[in-house]
């Protein structure tokens, strides 16, 4: 009875222990064998603390005492990582990428609030700024804050980026490292992973250079001569110098291939400004719905007509170019993103 009370004493020493333990641990079931470590170490001690030389009860506690409170003990198996004001250094790029993308939907939700404001309730244009600034700034705050607070208790936790990976998952990142290493691609000193290419020069290239016969045509407009409105014709062209810039660099992209990151950090600065640059195209173009030019065969003319799009679909024809404005200030994101991306290449 006596040894059956002692194990008891002890089973629920170590169900405390095993509440205190970090997540990760569990997840990983590692937890199981320092639970059976401790409770060896508890009998040893026991026996070492006992007059008998045989454990009781009171060497038992006595025992328990030594080994510390269960926070104390799984405080041990929390400090992992390096420490970086209250976030771990090995979770920190983790975290900045998390903030960057809550960010990144925060704005991207009050540009289409803003665009859907327009459409519907034609508010000033100051009301217009004013109301996206300050949801933008209010709910950037918000997301900031959540995403520290889950990030600062993964690192008292002592959560590193593995953890969040399964086994497989692990296996396959070495057998990749160990490829990388075989065929002499760049691994980073920073993650200690091989770096992937951040471009396939062939798809620049073709992409540019398919980018460039569009730009071409919107300038040259050798089709529908006539037809189209004067200020239309003058946005398109425009839109076909923007073209034909982004396209240009897209080829150059293409041809410095996966060298000189910082080259393709500058072409992503230009090319973030060309986007910006469209914005006003376009609002025009959302505002002006009587320029879009729609054409239909005539028959007895034997050629196409400019007949323009009729009064009725002016809102469908605004609310879909407010979209196209949302995807086109969406890909400014991307741009910044690929910048922020080529920095790590640049430290390898």
């Amino acid at each position: 009875m006596n040894e059956i009370a002692m194990r008891d004493l002890i089973s629920d020493f170590l169900k405390e222990v095993k509440k205190e333990l970090p997540e990760w641990l569990k997840e990983k079931k590692e937890h199981k064998d320092i639970l059976t470590e401790l409770e060896d170490h508890v009998w040893n001690k026991a026996e070492e603390l006992s007059e008998t030389g045989q454990p009781t009860m009171d060497s038992v506690r006595l025992a328990i005492t030594h080994m510390g409170t269960p926070k104390t003990i799984a405080q041990e198996y929390k400090r992992r990582g390096t420490p970086k004001v209250y976030i771990t250094e090995e979770l920190w790029p983790s975290y900045k990428n998390s903030i960057a993308a809550v960010i990144g939907v925060v704005l991207g939700i009050n540009i289409l609030a803003a665009v859907l404001s327009v459409i519907f309730s034609s508010p000033s244009l100051v009301e217009v700024f004013g109301n996206l600034i300050s949801g933008f700034l209010l709910w950037s705050f918000i997301a900031f804050s959540i995403v520290t607070m889950i990030f600062a208790a993964l690192s008292m936790q002592g959560y590193l980026p593995e953890d969040f990976k399964s086994k497989k998952e692990r296996e396959k990142e070495e057998q990749e490292l160990e490829k990388a290493r075989e065929k002499g691609m760049p691994i980073s000193k920073k993650t200690g992973k091989p770096l992937k290419p951040f471009i396939n020069p062939k798809e620049e290239i073709i992409g540019g250079a398919i980018g460039l016969i569009f730009g071409l045509i919107f300038i040259i407009q050798p089709f529908f001569p006539g037809l189209f409105h004067p200020d239309f014709t003058t946005l398109l062209r425009f839109g076909g110098i923007l073209i034909l810039s982004g396209s240009s660099l897209d080829v150059v992209r293409g041809i410095l291939g996966n060298q000189k990151p910082t080259s393709h950090q500058l072409i992503h600065v230009i090319k973030l400004g060309i986007t910006i640059v469209w914005i006003p195209l376009l609002v025009v173009l959302m505002n002006n719905p009587q320029i879009f030019p729609w054409l239909t065969w005539d028959g007895a003319s034997g050629g196409f007509i400019n007949i323009g799009i009729s009064p009725e679909y002016y809102g469908l024809y605004r609310g879909i170019m407010g979209l196209i404005i949302v995807i086109t200030l969406l890909t400014t994101i991307e741009d910044i993103y690929r910048i922020i991306k080529l920095q790590k290449y640049k430290q390898k």
